[in-house]
């Protein structure tokens, strides 16, 4: 049964809440002021180990598909705004939703369709709340990242999982009744972006770390005389540099969207980041980059009698984590062009440095006098 609502009206609409970003503003809206009815006690149903707090934000455009591998659109049914699984288009402006991190765990979601925010009533999920606060614990979701991009919403009103359910006439909606999470509750998630562009990347190399470094000996060669003079020797030292970088977030996911970046290298240099000479390149946000660079180096020893000369490359090689601030912009399903900056950025390299020869002499065993 829907509860009753009393309504205010504001007249110039309400400044949104500090959990909104900077890109949405609300104009003129109508505040519904609910007075929902106590629900019955539920004891606490036991938490399973996916349940444990996690801190990440998700995209801020998705879409959610279900079990039924059809995307959850905002439907009208028997009057009300109902959330069924059932577009199989993600360019469908029905199925468009807009995330609202609060920071503490539980985010809002907008449906794009008619501007409303998502909200239980009494157990189904209807895109009906004007309520652009977090004072309504029915409006209030929490994530729970299960796998990959598969996730699992538990309303904050009753702790209970949203899941696809099919009662009283209604087909796949969504409704918040289980206390566990079972297959009809295991959303996947995606954003309904077309193109993404990640660019103007700033390092903090004053907060970089170095860890893991270790010495490698990147090629050995020895030159040997059985003589009973001095000889020289040319030794050719041929060895491969392998680097490793990846660009990735802390907390701000990015779900099946490939992201082109252009940056500048970081690499640890005497057990300091500095920015690479190299070139700026073209990079694929959150996948590593993995090459290996071929030297050769040409080495001119001297030999004693009955000896052996050994000569190695040596070298340090070491991970860094550098973070860094970025701009992202996003071309979605409907052509709209959203720019937005983040600071969650973790650089990750590997690398070596401190390249030098060591030299040591041998003296050759069982040599007739």
């Amino acid at each position: 049964m829907m509860r009753p609502h009393g309504k205010i009206n504001v007249g110039q609409g309400t400044a949104p809440s500090r959990s909104q970003p900077d890109d949405v503003v609300f104009g003129p809206v109508t505040i519904e002021k609910q007075r929902p009815a106590k629900p019955a006690k539920i004891p606490p149903p036991e938490r399973p180990k996916t349940q444990m707090a996690q801190k990440f934000e998700l995209p801020k455009y998705v879409c959610f598909k279900g079990d039924n591998d059809k995307y959850l659109s905002v439907q009208s049914i028997e009057g009300h705004p109902y959330l069924q699984f059932l577009s199989d288009d993600i360019g469908d402006p029905s199925v468009k939703h807009i995330i609202y991190n609060n920071g503490d765990g539980y985010i809002r979601i907008r449906a794009n369709k008619n501007n409303k925010f998502w909200r239980r009533s009494p157990n189904w999920i209807w895109a009906d709340s004007d309520d652009t606060t977090s004072n309504d614990p029915d409006t209030l979701f929490r994530v729970v990242k299960l796998e990959g991009n598969i996730f699992a919403l538990e309303n904050h009103g009753n702790d209970h999982f949203c899941h696809r359910l099919t009662y009283e006439g209604k087909e796949s909606c969504l409704n918040a009744t289980i206390p566990s999470i079972r297959n009809e509750a295991r959303l996947h998630i995606e954003e309904v972006v077309l193109s993404r562009r990640i660019y103007n990347i700033e390092y903090d190399l004053e907060k970089a770390k170095v860890y893991d470094s270790k010495v490698l000996t990147m090629v050995k060669e020895e030159a040997i005389n059985h003589g009973s003079k001095d000889t020289t020797a040319t030794l050719n030292l041929k060895y491969e540099i392998k680097k490793e970088k990846k660009w990735n977030s802390s907390s701000s996911l990015k779900l099946g969207v490939t992201a082109k970046i252009e940056a500048a290298v970081p690499q640890v240099a005497d057990l300091s980041v500095e920015l690479s000479t190299e070139s700026t390149k073209s990079y694929t946000w959150a996948e590593s980059n993995s090459n290996t660079e071929e030297r050769l180096s040409n080495t001119v020893v001297t030999v004693p009698p009955h000896s052996k000369v050994i000569v190695s490359v040596l070298a340090t090689e070491a991970t860094c984590d550098v973070p860094f601030s970025y701009y992202q912009e996003d071309i979605l399903t409907d052509g709209q062009t959203v720019v937005r900056k983040f600071d969650d950025g973790i650089y990750r390299g590997v690398n070596s440095y401190g390249f030098k020869h060591d030299i040591s002499e041998e003296k050759l065993e069982n040599v007739s006098a």
